[in-house]
C-alpha cells in the first residue's frame, strides 16, 4: 500500500498533459557482457549492419560508463540510482527453496548488500507507466529474488517474458517466466535472443491495438553474449575460419578501425595483451601470444571466438527485425531506441577459455561451461585493459548508440558525442522526454540525490556544463571520474591517476606526479562511498551472495 502511495504522489512534468502521440515511445536494448570493440559501427570484428545503420541514423557516445558487473549494472538502469542505494551493492540474493531463515538471516545484512531491488525504491518503468506509458520487458531481469514482489510485472512492467537469474540456456531455458507463471519454451529451433525479439514485437503489435494513443517503452534486455557460449548452426557457419590471423593481429586491426573512424585519437594504443595478472587469483596464467599456440589450439580458438561473433551476429539480426516492424507500423521516427551493453566483455575463465570444441556449432549443446576466455575477452574489449568486474576502462566502457530522428541535430547525426556520460543519464533521459519524473519523497525520507543527466542538449548538438565527479564502487573496485581525470584501483590497492586525453587506455599512472589531484578526488570518493552506502569490501565481501570458492564469486 505504501508503494502505491508513494507512486500517486509523483509529479508529472507539463508533458504528461500534452497528447499521447506527442511523446515519443522509448526502447532500450541490452546486451549483456559485450565489448566495447566488438561491432562494427565501434571497430569491431563482428558483422553488425543493423546497428551500424542505427548508428548512421543516430549518435555514438564514445565516452559512456556503465557499472562493471550484470546486475548492480540493471539495478542503476532501472532506478536511476547506484546500485548500493537500493540494495543491490554486490549482486543478487536467491532465496532457496522454502526456508524461511534464509530471509531473516539476509534481513541482517546491511541494507546496501542484501541483495534485490528494494520494492519502494520507484523504477522507471513504474514513473514512465504513471506517466501513461504501456510499459513491456524481455529477456534478463536479474535485480529481484524469488519473492514475485521483485518480479518485473511487479517492479512497472504491463507485461514480461524472460528470466529471472544472471544466466540462462538459450536454447532449452529450464526457468522462462510469462509475468509471474514459469514456463516452458515453444517452437522448433528456439532460441532466447529470436525468442525475446519476437515477444518484444506482440507486445508492440498489442499495444498499438490496445492503446493506441499512448506511448510505450519496451525494456529488451538480451543475455547474448553472456555466457554459455550457445549459437545457432547457421551464425557459427558464417564465422568459423575467420579469427585464424589470432588475438594480436585482430586487436591492432580493431584499433586501426576505431582510429580512421574517428572514434579514439590518434595517440590512443593497445593495452598489453593479458590484462593486469594480479587479477582473478584462481584463473593465473598469461594470455601467450598467438604464434606461441599450436595449430590444434588455433583452430579451436578459432572456434570459440565464430561462436561468440554468431552471438553477437544474431543479436544485431534481430534488432534489424525490431527496427523493420517500428518501420512498417509507422512507429520508427517517433522512438527512441537506446543500445547499450551492461558492462564490459567478461573474462571468468581460463586465458584460452572453457568448452568442448566438438560440440560448437551444433545446435542444442548443453551445460553451463561455455566460455571465450580472456585471450578473446581482450579483443572484445579493444584497446581497453581489464574486463567485466573491474573498473579499468575495459570493465565499465560500453558502446552506447541512441537513434532519435526529431531530437538529434545535423551536427551530431551519424557522428559522435565526446562528452563522459555514464548510465544513470539513460534514465533521466527517458524521464525527461517521457514527461515524467521521480518522486520527492522515497521510504519517507527526500529522493537521493541522482546522478544522471539527460542527453536532450547533448543530442541536440549543445554545449554542455561540466558535470559534477562520478563514482563506482564493485567488490571494492573503484573509481571517481572528472574530466579527463579518471582515478583508480583494484580492491585493497593503491589509487592510480590517468589523464585519459593523452592516455586513453590507461597506460601512465600519474599518481605521484599529480598528488593534489590524487587527494581531491579520493575525498570525492570517500564522500560518496559514504552518501550511498559503500562498506569496505574487506567487510562486504561476507554479504556475498555466492560461495568464496564459487566461480562467479570473490575471486579478487
Amino acid at each position: 500500500m505504501y508503494k502505491r502511495l508513494l507512486l500517486v504522489t509523483i509529479l508529472l512534468l507539463p508533458g504528461y498533459l500534452l497528447a499521447g502521440s506527442s511523446r515519443p515511445n522509448i526502447i532500450v536494448i541490452l546486451a549483456d557482457d559485450l565489448g566495447w570493440g566488438s561491432i562494427g559501427c565501434f571497430g569491431g570484428p563482428i558483422e553488425t549492419p543493423n546497428l551500424d545503420r542505427m548508428a548512421a541514423d543516430g549518435v555514438r557516445f564514445s565516452q559512456f560508463y556503465t557499472y562493471p558487473r550484470c546486475c548492480p549494472a540493471r539495478a542503476m538502469l532501472m532506478t536511476g540510482l547506484h546500485p548500493h542505494e537500493v540494495g543491490v551493492g554486490h549482486m543478487t540474493f536467491r532465496r532457496r527453496g522454502k526456508n524461511p531463515s534464509a530471509m531473516e538471516d539476509r534481513m541482517k545484512v546491511p541494507a546496501a548488500y542484501r541483495g534485490w531491488v528494494r520494492e519502494t525504491i520507484p523504477t522507471l518503468p513504474e514513473m514512465l507507466r504513471s506517466a501513461g506509458y504501456g510499459t513491456y520487458m524481455a529477456g534478463k531481469w536479474h535485480i529481484g529474488d524469488n519473492d514475485t514482489a521483485t518480479w518485473p510485472t511487479s517492479r512497472g512492467f504491463d507485461k514480461f517474458y524472460g528470466f529471472l537469474d544472471g544466466t540462462s540456456e538459450y536454447y532449452k531455458p529450464a526457468d522462462l517466466i510469462r509475468d509471474t507463471r514459469k514456463i516452458q519454451p515453444e517452437g522448433e529451433r528456439y532460441y532466447t535472443t529470436d525468442a525475446f525479439t519476437r515477444e518484444a514485437i506482440g507486445y508492440i503489435d498489442g499495444h498499438l491495438r490496445e492503446r493506441p494513443k499512448a506511448p510505450f517503452f519496451l525494456y529488451l534486455a538480451f543475455n547474448a553474449p553472456h555466457f554459455p557460449m550457445q549459437a545457432m548452426p547457421e551464425d557459427y557457419a558464417k564465422y568459423r575460419g575467420k579469427f585464424k590471423a589470432g588475438w594480436d593481429v585482430i586487436r591492432a586491426q580493431t584499433l586501426d578501425r576505431q582510429k580512421a573512424m574517428g572514434l579514439l585519437p590518434s595517440n590512443a594504443v593497445l593495452s598489453p595483451r593479458s590484462g593486469d595478472m594480479r587479477r582473478l587469483g584462481t584463473q593465473p596464467g598469461a594470455v601467450p601470444a598467438w604464434e606461441d599456440i599450436d595449430s590444434a589450439q588455433k583452430d579451436a580458438m578459432d572456434a570459440i571466438m565464430a561462436t561468440y561473433a554468431a552471438m553477437v551476429d544474431r543479436l544485431d539480426q534481430n534488432i534489424g527485425k525490431l527496427i523493420n516492424h517500428l518501420r512498417n507500423t509507422d512507429q520508427l521516427d517517433n522512438t527512441i531506441i537506446c543500445f547499450l551493453s551492461d558492462n564490459g566483455a567478461e573474462a571468468e575463465s581460463p586465458p584460452l577459455g572453457e568448452f568442448d570444441a566438438a560440440k560448437l556449432g551444433q545446435y542444442d549443446i548443453e551445460g553451463p561451461h561455455y566460455y571465450y576466455g580472456r585471450a578473446w575477452a581482450n579483443v572484445s574489449n579493444t584497446p581497453f585493459r581489464e574486463f567485466k568486474h573491474f573498473t579499468y576502462q575495459g570493465g565499465v566502457m560500453s558502446p552506447l548508440i541512441i537513434r532519435w530522428p526529431k531530437g538529434t541535430s545535423p551536427k551530431v547525426r551519424g557522428g559522435f558525442v565526446r562528452e563522459f556520460t555514464f548510465l544513470a543519464d539513460i534514465v533521466e533521459t527517458c524521464l525527461d522526454y517521457g514527461g515524467a519524473s521521480k518522486p520527492a519523497i522515497m521510504e519517507g525520507k527526500p529522493t537521493p540525490k541522482m546522478d544522471g543527466q539527460s542527453f536532450r542538449e547533448l543530442l541536440a548538438g549543445k554545449k554542455v556544463a561540466s558535470r559534477e565527479p562520478v563514482c563506482i564502487e564493485h567488490e571494492g573496485n573503484r573509481l571517481v571520474r572528472e574530466g579527463k581525470w579518471k582515478l583508480v584501483s583494484y580492491f585493497e590497492k593503491q589509487w592510480e591517476l590517468y589523464d585519459l586525453e593523452s592516455d586513453p587506455t590507461e597506460q601512465r599512472n600519474l599518481a605521484l606526479e599529480s598528488v593534489d589531484t590524487t587527494k581531491r578526488l579520493a575525498a570525492v570518493y570517500d564522500s560518496w562511498a559514504d552518501r550511498v552506502g559503500v562498506i569496505p569490501w574487506r567487510v562486504a565481501q561476507n554479504y556475498s551472495v555466492y560461495p568464496p570458492d564459487s566461480r562467479h564469486g570473490l575471486r579478487q
